[in-house]
C-alpha cells in the first residue's frame, strides 16, 4: 500500500496543481464575485490535496512522525491564515494569495526533502511574514501620505546598501548581507521594495512634468536616485539585484511616460552595462563561461550548471518522485537551483505549473493596476508586478542555462529568510491596493444608492 501512495504521488501532485490552475483561469474571466470566491475556496481544497499528497510521500519514505508536525504548521500557515485575513479584510484576493501558499509549498517540498531544519526555519519566517502582513492593509488605509515619501524610500535604501559596501559579509565574491545580534539580514532584498516605492512616487511626478514641459528636475532626480542604488550594488558586486532594480526602472518609466524610447534607451544601456560588467569582474567571466560551454570546465566553474541540467533531465514529465533524485549534487540547490530540484523529482509538468503560476499572479497584478486611478497605487502595482516577472525569469532562465546565472532566488519558493519575507510583504501590499479598491467601490456604490433615493423622494 505504501509503495503504492509513493508512485501514485508522482501523478496526483502535477494533477492536483494542475486542477488548481484550472480555477485561476475560471476566476480570470469570470466578473462574479461569488463565483470567484467559490473558484477560490476549491483551490484550497486541491492544494490542500497537494500538501496532504506530498507529505505523506516523505512519512512514508522518511519513517519518521516528526514531519507530520511540521505539515500540520504549514497547513495553519497556508490555509487557516488566509481565511483569517478574508474575514478581516472582505476585499483582499483570495486568489493572489493561494497561489502565493502554492509556490511556498512547492519549494517547500523540496526543501523539507534537502534539509528540515532549513524547512523549519522558512516556515516560521514566513509565519511571521504572513502576521506582518495582516497588517499591511490597515498601514496602506490610515496612511494616504506614503506617495509623498520619495526621498525618504529612496534614503532609507541607499544608506542601508550603503552599511552592506562598507560593513557587509563577503559570499561568493560579493557584498550581500550584514548581520545584527546573530541575525543576518540581506538588505538588497527589503530595498527592492523602498526602490518600487520611490519610482512610484517620482514617476508620478516625472509624468507631471513631461506634460507639463516644466518642472525637468524631477525626471532627472528619479533617474539620479535609481542610479545611486543600483551603482552601491555594483560596487558590492551584487549584479543581479543591479540589474533587477535597473530594469524595474527602465520599464516602470517607460510605461509611465508611454515613451517607447526610454525602453530602447535602457536595454542599450544595460547591454553596455553587462559589458562592462564582464570586463570588470572576475566572477561575471566566470558565469558567462559556464553558461556558454559548462561542459569544457565542467569540473570547475561549469559543474553547478551541468548537475542542474543533468537533474533536470532526470526528472521527466514527472519526476522521480520524492526523495528519489539526488538534488544535493547541486551546490547551492536550495538557493539558485531550487527550480532544478523542484523538476527532478517533481517533473517537468509540474515545472511548468509553477511557471503558469507565476504568470497567473503576474497577470492578476497587472490587471489589478489596469483598474486603479489613483497613479501612485497603478504605478507600485506595475512595478512589483515587474520586480516579480523579472527576477522569476533570472532565476529559472540561470538555472536552465537560458541566460547566465545571476545568483538571485526564485521568489517564494527558494530557500531565504530575507527572500521571502521580502515577497511576502510586497504581496501584502499588493492585497492592501485590492482592500482600497474594494474600499473605493463600496463607497461610490453607496454613494449611487443616496443618489438614487434621493432621486425617488423628490419623484
Amino acid at each position: 500500500m505504501a509503495y503504492t501512495i509513493v508512485i501514485a504521488s508522482r501523478y496526483l501532485i502535477p494533477l492536483f496543481l494542475y486542477l488548481f490552475l484550472s480555477c485561476s483561469i475560471y476566476a480570470l474571466f469570470v466578473g462574479d464575485v461569488r463565483k470567484q470566491s467559490g473558484a477560490a475556496a476549491l483551490q484550497m481544497v486541491f492544494l490542500f490535496l497537494m500538501q496532504f499528497t506530498a507529505w505523506l510521500t516523505i512519512v512514508i519514505r522518511t519513517q519518521q512522525s516528526k514531519y507530520l508536525l511540521f505539515y500540520a504548521f504549514l497547513q495553519i500557515l497556508t490555509l487557516a491564515l488566509p481565511v483569517l485575513a478574508w474575514f478581516i479584510y472582505p476585499g483582499i484576493s483570495r486568489i493572489v494569495m493561494n497561489h502565493m501558499c502554492m509556490l511556498f509549498s512547492a519549494g517547500l517540498i523540496v526543501l523539507t526533502r534537502l534539509d528540515l531544519t532549513k524547512a523549519i526555519k522558512q516556515l516560521i519566517i514566513a509565519g511571521a511574514s504572513f502576521v506582518v502582513c495582516l497588517i499591511v492593509p490597515w498601514i496602506l488605509r490610515k496612511c494616504r501620505f506614503l506617495e509623498k515619501l520619495g526621498w525618504i524610500y529612496a534614503g532609507i535604501g541607499i544608506a542601508a546598501l550603503g552599511i552592506v559596501l562598507i560593513l557587509g559579509q563577503v559570499t561568493h565574491g560579493s557584498k550581500l548581507s550584514w548581520s545584527i545580534g546573530g541575525i543576518t539580514f540581506q538588505p538588497s532584498e527589503f530595498v527592492k521594495l523602498t526602490f518600487v516605492f520611490f519610482l512610484a512616487g517620482s514617476s508620478v511626478s516625472a509624468l507631471i512634468a513631461i506634460l507639463l514641459l516644466t518642472g525637468i528636475r524631477q525626471v532627472v532626480a528619479a533617474g539620479i536616485g535609481a542610479t545611486a542604488h543600483v551603482l552601491i550594488l555594483v560596487l558590492s558586486k551584487d549584479l543581479g539585484s543591479a540589474l533587477i532594480l535597473f530594469m524595474v526602472y527602465v520599464f516602470l518609466m517607460t510605461i509611465s511616460a508611454h515613451q517607447p524610447l526610454y525602453l530602447a534607451g535602457g536595454l542599450v544601456a544595460g547591454a553596455g552595462a553587462s559589458l562592462l560588467a564582464y570586463r570588470m569582474f572576475s566572477h561575471v567571466q566566470v558565469r558567462v563561461q559556464a553558461w556558454r560551454d559548462p561542459w569544457s570546465v565542467i569540473d570547475k566553474q561549469g559543474y553547478q550548471i551541468a548537475q542542474a541540467l543533468f537533474a533536470m533531465s532526470r526528472g521527466g514529465l514527472f519526476g522521480l518522485g520524492i526523495g528519489k533524485g539526488t538534488p544535493q549534487d547541486i551546490p547551492y540547490v536550495e538557493t539558485d537551483f531550487i527550480f532544478s530540484a523542484v523538476i527532478e523529482e517533481l517533473g517537468l509538468l509540474f515545472g511548468i505549473g509553477i511557471l503558469l503560476t507565476a504568470a497567473v499572479l503576474f497577470v492578476l497584478m497587472i490587471r489589478l493596476a489596469g483598474g486603479l486611478a489613483d497613479g501612485f497605487y497603478r504605478n507600485l502595482v506595475v512595478g512589483f508586478a515587474i520586480l516579480y516577472l523579472f527576477q522569476t525569469f533570472l532565476t529559472v532562465g540561470g538555472g536552465s542555462k537560458f541566460i547566465p546565472l545571476t545568483g538571485v532566488t526564485l521568489p517564494l519558493v527558494s530557500y531565504g529568510g530575507s527572500s521571502v519575507m521580502t515577497t511576502i510583504l510586497m504581496f501584502g501590499v499588493i492585497e492592501g491596493v485590492f482592500v482600497l479598491r474594494y474600499d473605493e467601490e463600496l463607497r461610490i456604490e453607496k454613494q449611487r444608492r443616496k443618489k438614487k433615493r434621493q432621486t425617488e423622494e423628490t419623484e
